[in-house]
């Protein structure tokens, strides 16, 4: 069995796009076989919202990871990336 590699994200966003968002990154964690520890920041800073009109960013080690609503089959392509593969 492949080694599951727990993956740290943030969820910086409110709204319905915050709940879409967390299911795909459920559905795309297990179609890998990844972990995940979601956290979740209400507050949206000024920094990462200024230039664009997306409602959600996804952030790993403070880095930002997904910016806005993205298809499942892109999160798991972005988390295949996180775990080493190609």
């Amino acid at each position: 069995m492949e080694n599951n590699k727990l993956l740290h994200l943030k969820i910086i966003g409110k709204g319905h796009d915050v709940e879409k968002i967390q299911k795909r990154l459920r559905c795309a964690s297990r179609a890998i076989n990844a972990e995940l520890e979601l956290s979740w920041q209400h507050e949206q800073p000024q920094y990462l919202f200024s230039n664009t009109n997306k409602s959600v960013v996804v952030t790993c080690d403070n880095k930002i990871l997904i910016d806005g609503l993205v298809s499942t089959e892109e999160i798991e392509k972005i988390f295949m990336k996180l775990k080493g593969h190609t």
